[in-house]
């Protein structure tokens, strides 16, 4: 319920933003094209990073450090009053205002605000933008939300999509240009499954040839994989790198949180308290098995609900129990296919 609301408040924004618009894109577009024309002709002068992301590339940094080395530059009171032009047409590139919502609503790290660190995650740039971010929440976003709960759950995607910013805004202190989309938040449900469900083996799509290949591999491997590519990219790439740089600070929260509540038994007593509000009025049998469970009667419980799975072949809810007593008693095989079990039991019913 909680992923469904997130991705419909997610479509719904974005939809308001596409009828009522952006602001003067017009007229931001051709003073940022200015601002780079005059930086262009004036490598000697200086620009804070982040100010405008086509003067942030690790190649136009090189560039103008070599051209300025080369170049004694204008009088000290010339020089100044270029950097002032420079100055002024960063500032008309880079608007900050109630009409401008990516800067209303999104997370800017020069003029930070409480509120942006939670409104940033609901606003995307694009369409695209927005449905690659969706394709990751409902891969990660419903399968924590069954564990953790409607309480939780959303509790914990908010905190991830604020940890981003203040990463992004740790790097970049300076930096004018709005924080948007839910990537980070999402970089945050990515590393708390690859902790919590670290063994689960994840089917990708390989897109580098003409004719898609796909492999499985466990989420403990891959997960932080995506993450170490994330922050290699932001080092690579220290202009285009502020995104990637949140990501990975979401990424690591993630890591964390679902740590700390598997190590102090939060995430068990959760995942156990959301199955019994899933399971009541299915078989109180379901529930006397998960006592026996807490009683350290695993071997039991597990026989009790084999025997309930026959009477009851149909009932998802007994192929959950059924995994979780395997997990206690260290079936992994067993505990796998009770899980694909009620997978195809719920997408049947």
């Amino acid at each position: 319920m909680v992923t469904t609301l997130l991705v419909a408040a997610c479509v719904l924004v974005q939809a308001v933003l596409a009828i009522r618009g952006t602001g003067d894109d017009g007229h931001v577009e051709e003073a940022r094209a200015h601002a780079v024309e005059y930086f262009a002709e004036h490598p000697y002068l200086e620009v804070k990073p982040g100010r405008i992301p086509e003067l942030d590339q690790a190649a136009v940094r090189m560039a103008h450090a070599a051209a300025s080395a080369a170049l004694e530059g204008p009088d000290p009171e010339t020089r100044a009053a270029e950097q002032a032009e420079l100055e002024a047409r960063l500032a008309a590139a880079t608007p900050v205002g109630t009409d401008d919502p990516f800067h209303r609503f999104g997370y800017v790290p020069a003029h930070p605000a409480l509120s942006a660190l939670f409104t940033s995650p609901f606003v995307h740039s694009g369409w695209l933008h927005l449905a690659g971010n969706l394709w990751f929440l409902v891969f990660c976003g419903v399968t924590l939300e069954d564990r953790w709960g409607r309480v939780v759950f959303p509790l914990f995607y908010l905190a991830a999509g604020a940890v981003a910013a203040l990463t992004h805004a740790l790097v970049f202190p300076h930096d004018t240009a709005p924080l948007l989309g839910a990537s980070g938040a999402i970089a945050g449900c990515m590393g708390a499954f690859a902790v919590a469900f670290a063994r689960t083996r994840v089917r990708f799509a390989l897109l580098v040839t003409l004719r898609p290949r796909t492999f499985t591999a466990p989420a403990y491997a891959v997960l932080p994989l995506w993450a170490a590519f994330e922050a290699l990219w932001g080092w690579i790439l220290p202009g285009e790198g502020t995104r990637p740089l949140a990501d990975l600070g979401g990424f690591v929260f993630g890591v964390v949180a679902a740590l700390v509540l598997h190590w102090t038994g939060v995430d068990r007593r959760l995942d156990d308290s959301v199955e019994r509000v899933a399971t009541l009025g299915d078989d109180p049998r379901i529930d006397e098995a998960r006592k026996l469970l807490t009683r350290g009667g695993a071997d039991v419980a597990l026989a009790m609900l084999e025997g309930l799975a026959q009477e009851k072949p149909e009932s998802a809810h007994v192929q959950d129990a059924i995994a979780e007593a395997a997990r206690a008693v260290g079936d992994d095989a067993r505990e796998q296919k009770a899980r694909q079990r009620a997978q195809r039991l719920r997408a049947t019913a």
